[in-house]
């Protein structure tokens, strides 16, 4: 498996030393996200997809694993559409295999049915696109339908695997929740049926595509890989088991000094690195 880290773990801070920090740990390979203004490191209305590759390089990365996509609540984000396909060509421009969306909060004066006809609607012309820019669009365990394993498995069905899959998180199944981030907070809302993280992954392995590494201690603050409750280990040691060679990418919701961060990093790739060997 490839070790990576996502840039949201340094939010708070310019790209650039967040790449420094990453790849001074040790990590090869690195994502960043396209939702400002909660994790400003990519515009894709504005930036210049070189730049980004030019980083890369410059700090000596193998890769860059996968991008957040702009308006990733696809259900009920009226930008979706448009954002969605630009996010999957700046991903192609800059080399980015992965783009990560999610189905979103379903409001709640939408049936179910009335839901997902949105959501598949929505997500053809997105999938249309990255078809034709070869990159998989993998949909995060991160809304009202996602964070079941029926859920995802009915999405997976929109779809094949050449254009569709699955950026699998863990602690998004253990707490069983929805996030919507934006304005520099993240808000956490409790969903029915909460499922084991480890079961979930079992029924839709085949799908896997990229697998975010978060872990939260008993207050569900996110601490270091491996040193809080959710079941990463099992997760992990089920995808190595299984012959996965995808990446997995150390994830928090970012927060705390750049010290403190680097320190968080740095305890989850030694973590995952004697895990994985």
């Amino acid at each position: 498996m490839k070790i990576g880290c996502g840039s949201v773990l340094f939010r708070e801070f310019e790209l650039e030393r967040a790449l420094e920090a990453i790849r001074g740990i040790g990590y090869e390979y690195f994502e960043t996200q396209a939702v400002g203004p909660w994790c400003p490191h990519v515009n894709v209305e504005q930036d210049d997809p070189e730049a980004l590759v030019r980083l890369k390089e410059k700090y000596g990365f193998k890769g860059i694993t996968g991008l957040w996509s702009l308006n990733g609540n696809i259900i009920a984000n009226p930008n979706a559409v448009e954002s969605g396909i630009r996010s999957v060509e700046w991903a192609a421009a800059a080399g980015i295999p992965v783009l990560h969306t999610g189905d979103g909060k379903k409001p709640k004066e939408m049936s179910d049915e009335e839901a997902w006809k949105v959501f598949a609607d929505k997500l053809a012309p997105i999938l249309e696109a990255a078809k034709k820019s070869n990159v998989i669009v993998a949909i995060e365990p991160h809304g009202t339908f996602s964070l079941t394993g029926a859920g995802l498995k009915q999405m997976m069905s929109l779809a094949g695997p050449d254009v569709l899959g699955i950026n699998y998180d863990a602690c998004n199944i253990f707490r069983a929740s929805y996030v919507e981030s934006g304005n520099n907070k993240s808000g956490w809302a409790c969903a029915e049926g909460k499922e084991d993280e480890l079961e979930v992954l079992r029924t839709i392995r085949d799908r896997v595509v990229h697998c975010h590494t978060k872990d939260i201690n008993a207050e569900k603050q996110c601490v270091a890989v491996g040193d809080g409750v959710v079941n990463v280990r099992g997760c992990l040691e089920y995808l190595r088991d299984t012959g996965y060679e995808g990446v997995v990418s150390v994830e928090t919701e970012g927060g705390g000094t750049f010290e403190e961060v680097v320190a968080l990093a740095a305890k989850s790739y030694n973590y995952l690195t004697d895990l994985l060997s």
